[in-house]
């Protein structure tokens, strides 16, 4: 049990940690989250602004898919997923041509269309994120996995919103 506990802090717990560290300073940063201290404020903000069709963040990929896949917890594993599984794809399928020749000949409509579907399935993946990770657990202390990835999370905006709050204080950048 000890074992698994140590990676799933590496596997799990620090990618959230640090994910949703990224996600709630971005945030911060642009003015999307205001006046957050805590984990429960930050959840609460992020789903109002989800809610709030207006006001979203515009060009802002990362953020608004976030957003879109719930915001909080459920969202920052949600795009931590999304862009494993994007970034996996987008190395096989650089990988799978002999030389940067084959690829730019390979290049259609046909390919293109290809690699829109491939990213509309990738999302849908990303959403059913539990399904997509349980598969890949290996063990019989699965819930210890969900606890140091909520723990990450907890840990990442935790330290994003006190270190946003703190150069508040300082006088901003």
């Amino acid at each position: 049990m000890i074992r698994e506990l140590f990676i799933a802090l590496f596997k799990a717990g620090l990618p959230v940690g640090v994910t949703a560290y990224l996600l709630v300073w971005w945030a911060l940063r642009n003015g999307y989250l205001s006046g957050v201290a805590t984990v429960k404020e930050i959840e609460k903000e992020v789903k109002r602004l989800s809610k709030d069709k207006e006001n979203k963040p515009d060009g802002d990929v990362v953020h608004r898919k976030w957003l879109a896949m719930g915001g909080g917890f459920y969202g920052v594993v949600a795009v931590l997923t999304w862009v494993f599984v994007e970034l996996n794809e987008i190395l096989d399928f650089i990988r799978s041509f002999d030389s940067i020749d084959a690829l730019i000949a390979s290049l259609s409509i046909g390919t293109l269309v290809n690699l829109i579907i491939e990213a509309i399935k990738n999302s849908i993946l990303a959403i059913a994120w539990p399904v997509y990770w349980l598969s890949d657990i290996r063990g019989d202390h699965v819930w210890i996995w969900f606890i140091v990835a909520y723990g990450g999370y907890w840990a990442g905006s935790t330290l994003a919103a006190r270190q946003f709050r703190g150069r508040d204080r300082e006088g901003g950048e």
